[in-house]
């Protein structure tokens, strides 16, 4: 019996015995298995940077299984800790009777802070809207005003009494609005007029255009409380200056009778980067240049009538009118300022804003069988210049 009681006390310390091996057996293992993954990790790296394939690998062999269950106690769970709030101070009441206070004197007490400044806002904006005072009026408070807290117990006026005395004719409160707007006035030029001998009689070269110049006056209006008190001249400058005109009026007179050359006048460079087609194909029946005292400004083309008219360059159509002498017209507007002008017409196929390239169809050719013909003209910036330097009598006589 003795011996029997001594084995069942030793019975459980064999088995700790066993079980503090089992565990020591488990942190060798892991140890060897993070020894492994190390090594394994940086030879991965290495074939990495080298480019080759990593080596295979077995897979190791897990641990034996032994009897002993591991330990399965849990500990017990501890309390979540307690926070206690710092103590905070005395909160402000949301409701404390307020003065609003203008130039160091009490004019008005509200009920609270927020009713005090709801009232100089809805004041403000009273004066603002006024009748007369512009919307792009800038208005601010000129009067010093401060809200100060009060005792609770002081009298308070009531939000209607309260804004009657403020926005009144006798209001302690001064609101200043200005506003500004800007007037141009026209600075006229002046065309200087010089004849010019060696220019013929009935032609005119403007060397110079003239253009008028704005000249602006930036106005501040000051309103006080709503009424106009003060309007003066906050800037004054010049927008665009004016420029005077040159304009050479021909003076020389021709002989009569005398004989026009088809090359007569000159081109300026502008049309002569531009390609022209003739607008028809005829008789060149009157040359550009001087007759019977006067001047002619382009060439006639004789053609049947109903003939249709061609653009002679790619261009915006900006006139189509009737014009005295000219009769029916359509003018085409080029680059560099160069316009070509078809005139003598009897229909007009296009409008203003028309864009037409060489060739298109314009209009058609007006007048009788004794009389019909179109009259064409090449003129940069309104002076006219001698069609035939930009096509020959055999490209219009086709």
């Amino acid at each position: 019996m003795e011996n029997e009681e001594v084995k069942r006390i030793e019975a459980p310390a064999e088995k700790r015995g066993k079980i503090w091996f089992a565990v020591l057996a488990f942190i060798v293992i892991l140890a060897a298995l993070a020894v492994f993954a190390a090594h394994f990790g940086s030879l991965f790296n290495k074939t990495a940077e080298s480019g080759e394939r990593p080596p295979k690998f077995l897979e190791p062999t897990p641990a034996p299984a032994t009897d002993t269950p591991e330990p399965t106690d849990t500990p017990e769970p501890t309390a979540a800790p307690t926070f206690t709030p710092e103590p905070t101070s005395t909160p402000v009441p949301s409701y404390t009777k307020t003065a609003i206070v203008a130039n160091g004197r009490t004019i008005v007490v509200m009920a609270s802070y927020q009713a005090a400044e709801e009232l100089l806002r809805n004041v403000q904006q009273h004066f603002e809207t006024m009748e007369g005072v512009p919307e792009t009026a800038v208005t601010e408070l000129v009067t010093k005003v401060e809200l100060k807290t009060v005792s609770e117990n002081t009298a308070t006026s009531t939000y209607d009494n309260a804004y009657a005395l403020l926005t009144g004719r006798n209001t302690p409160l001064v609101y200043k609005s200005v506003a500004t707007y800007f007037e141009d006035t026209v600075i006229p030029h002046k065309d200087r007029i010089i004849t010019d001998s060696l220019l013929p009689k009935g032609i005119s070269v403007v060397k110079v255009y003239g253009r008028d110049g704005i000249e602006r006056k930036t106005f501040a209006v000051t309103y006080v409380n709503g009424v106009k008190k003060e309007t003066k001249i906050a800037e004054q400058y010049t927008v665009i200056e004016a420029i005077d005109g040159d304009i050479r009026v021909g003076g020389r007179v021709f002989e009569k009778g005398y004989q026009v050359a088809p090359d007569y006048g000159s081109i300026p460079y502008e049309a002569r980067i531009l390609r022209f087609i003739p607008p028809v194909h005829g008789e060149v029946t009157m040359l550009y240049g001087p007759f019977d005292e006067g001047f002619h400004h382009g060439i006639d083309i004789k053609a049947a009538p109903g003939t249709e008219v061609k653009a002679a360059c790619s261009g915006v159509v900006v006139a189509v009118m009737e014009r005295g002498a000219y009769g029916l017209l359509v003018e085409i507007e080029h680059l560099n300022g160069v316009c070509t002008r078809y005139a003598k017409l009897g229909s007009v196929t296009v409008s203003v804003g028309d864009k037409v390239v060489p060739g298109n169809v314009i209009g058609t050719v007006g007048g009788n069988e004794n009389t019909s013909h179109l009259h064409f003209e090449l003129r940069i910036r309104g002076t006219a210049y001698n069609p035939l330097k930009i096509l020959s009598r055999n490209d219009i006589n086709g």
